[in-house]
């Protein structure tokens, strides 16, 4: 164009860049402050720059994209640093495909967006598909902006924030922007790689982001997959993300916070706790005061992600993308629904247990891809943060409801299996020899469920803490806290819209948010507070680790139970009868080829001969049934 981008002006460069010739602008209030992050008025394109801060539209006026922006959200400080790696990560898959891109520091706040130009424009299906392969690849990713041909928007670099700051560029030229190199093929191959990157839904199944060290050793035992993330070599492409998976598998294995302290010292895949991404190609050291606090708020959430998928049983690919399909669709759906009817799961406290549960097997649902899932009262409570009872009670009233029915009774030592109502996507049968509605492709498919589950575990992780137990805050109040994870700020009346309560209901839950410093107050309303303050709350009210030690309780309460059974199948059968093996219901207590030999203690009897299942609990809670406690069996 003859002219150096470096002494192009922000309003220059959206000139020479904006697909449409009219830009959209912020409107000062009646005090000349900038207080709603949104832009309502159009300006045109002209030499005049407008006043306020500006967005331009990704896509002319055909609906073809001419730009993309990927936009890293950073709303807390932990969020900044994942913002900031998923930058990294995304920038780097970039230059692997070799896709000209802009890095820009979209605010004083942190976040991040990283710019392509399109040549000739890219239809709304190509960039759809980047979009969803992109979030389900990238956690702090806002890919609304990319869904949204017609308005999607975002403020170009070098465009002043209403903070005072601007978008500021961190790597790229801007000229590469205005020369339009990159080409819908480009995108499209773009799509393929991310879908082969993306993480898988559990973290079992997830695979290093980088190269391992093969030398390194846990000082604990650890999965394969935990290991592999251990020993990922700088944390390989993406640390943020390698640190928290680390965390992850050693919350399934057991560990403390005091083991994974000790591992962060050393392990390559925690790099991200012992430095920092300074955003600009390196790391600088953490204090050892600020490593320790974030290492303990991940391990909070690890732990609480860690819970939500402790019930769910070994993954297995779908063979029928028929039917995921339908589970998927099925499940998109109940969403929509529980979000517009919100009034009926929001009107009294047993209503809104009744909305996790149903949540939460929706969640299985989609973990499993089967329609019929094996899903026990105390796997759900403990995965919903509800008592066993409201999660009974919760599962015979949404069955009588019509909204669930179950497939399978408890038998033993297995679960009853439960299905969602097939009520929520119309099923329209068919028309002659084709079906009206056909499956969605794998790569769209597989997108949207991970897009799903995400949601999901957001929600149910969001209200899995201590703090919002009974006796706690409530559960009411982990709803509320959970939205603010989808929405920046939320009004007493919006909020209240959105939960299906009355305003005054919702203004005290948010007061007693505000009490313990969990929300902050916002130019929009309310907003959830930068630091994760939930713990310190739960410690202050007294209910910190109850969910542990509920955890632990139906822990006790099942090896009871598989006790017994085991000790009520010997007792029905005759000795070549009885197994050679573990029961299938009971955890291996001991080692024994002996044909006929019990595996596990004698259930304890009171003097009548009767089974004395209180004495066998306080047994459970000594760690009797240990292997290593044998030789205090004799009383048993």
């Amino acid at each position: 164009m003859g002219v150096s981008s470096d002494r192009w002006t922000a309003w220059d460069l959206t000139r020479r860049i904006s697909p449409r010739d009219q830009v959209r602008v912020m409107v000062r209030e009646a005090d000349g402050q900038l207080h709603i992050n949104q832009y309502p008025r159009l300006f045109r394109v002209g030499p005049d720059a407008p006043t306020t801060p500006w967005c331009i539209r990704l896509a002319d006026a055909a609906h073809n994209f001419r730009l993309l922006c990927f936009d890293f959200d950073a709303k807390t400080p932990d969020a900044v640093e994942n913002a900031v790696d998923d930058c990294d990560a995304l920038s780097g898959v970039l230059d692997e495909l070799l896709i000209a891109h802009v890095v820009c520091q979209s605010s004083a706040g942190g976040g991040r967006h990283v710019w392509i130009g399109v040549a000739g424009g890219a239809s709304a299906a190509i960039v759809a598909a980047v979009a969803r392969e992109a979030h389900a690849t990238y956690e702090t990713l806002d890919h609304g902006m990319l869904l949204n041909p017609a308005e999607g928007a975002a403020r170009p670099p070098g465009a002043p924030h209403r903070d005072g700051s601007t978008s500021t560029v961190l790597r790229g030229r801007a000229d590469v922007l205005a020369a339009l190199t990159t080409t819908p093929g480009e995108l499209e191959r773009l799509a393929v790689v991310l879908g082969e990157r993306k993480p898988a839904l559990r973290h079992v199944d997830t695979r290093p982001s980088g190269p391992v060290d093969g030398s390194h050793r846990t000082h604990r035992d650890l999965s394969k997959t935990g290991e592999g993330h251990m020993s990922t070599i700088d944390g390989g492409s993406n640390p943020s993300w390698t640190a928290f998976m680390c965390l992850l598998t050693a919350a399934s294995a057991g560990w403390t916070l005091g083991d994974v302290a000790h591992a962060a010292k050393t392990a390559p895949g925690m790099e991200h706790f012992r430095t920092k991404n300074t955003g600009r190609g390196s790391r600088r050291p953490r204090s050892a005061g600020e490593a320790r606090d974030r290492l303990a708020r991940q391990w909070a959430k690890a732990q609480q992600y860690a819970a939500l998928q402790r019930p769910l049983p070994a993954a297995q690919e779908p063979q029928d993308l028929t039917e995921l399909s339908a589970i998927v669709t099925d499940v998109d759906d109940l969403l929509t629904r529980l979000r517009v009817n919100a009034g009926r799961w929001g009107r009294t406290e047993a209503a809104i247990s009744q909305r996790t549960i149903l949540i939460a097997l929706a969640y299985l649902t989609l973990q499993t891809g089967k329609h019929a899932v094996a899903a026990s009262i105390r796997d759900l409570a403990l995965m919903s943060g509800l008592g066993r009872t409201t999660a009974a009670t919760a599962l015979h009233v949404l069955a009588e409801a019509g909204f669930i029915q179950r497939v399978r009774g408890a038998d033993g030592g297995n679960a009853a299996e439960w299905e969602l109502i097939r009520k929520f996507s119309t099923i329209p049968g068919t028309v002659r020899s084709q079906p009206f509605n056909n499956p969605r492709p794998p790569t769209e498919l597989f997108a949207l469920r991970a897009e799903l589950v995400r949601t999901i575990e957001h929600q149910l992780t969001d209200q899995l803490h201590d703090l919002f137990t009974r006796k706690g805050l409530g559960h009411l109040a982990g709803r509320i806290y959970a939205l603010f994870r989808e929405h920046a700020a939320l009004t007493i009346d919006s909020a209240a819209r959105l939960l299906g309560v009355s305003s005054r209901h919702t203004a005290m839950i948010l007061s007693r948010l505000r009490q313990y410093r969990l929300i902050v107050k916002h130019s929009e309303g309310w907003a959830r507070s930068r630091r994760d303050l939930r713990t310190v709350a739960a410690r202050v009210l007294g209910v910190e680790g109850l969910l542990e030690v509920r955890r632990d309780a139906y822990g006790a309460e099942r090896e009871v139970w598989a006790w017994w059974q085991a000790e009520y199948a010997t007792m029905i059968s005759t000795p070549r009868q009885r197994p050679r093996r573990p029961h299938v219901s009971s955890r291996p207590l001991f080692e024994a080829s002996t044909p006929g030999e019990r595996v596990w203690p004698r259930y304890p009897r009171s003097p009548d001969g009767r089974a004395d299942h209180r004495q066998a609990r306080e047994y459970v809670d000594d760690g009797v049934l240990n292997p290593q406690s044998r030789w205090q069996l004799s009383a048993a």
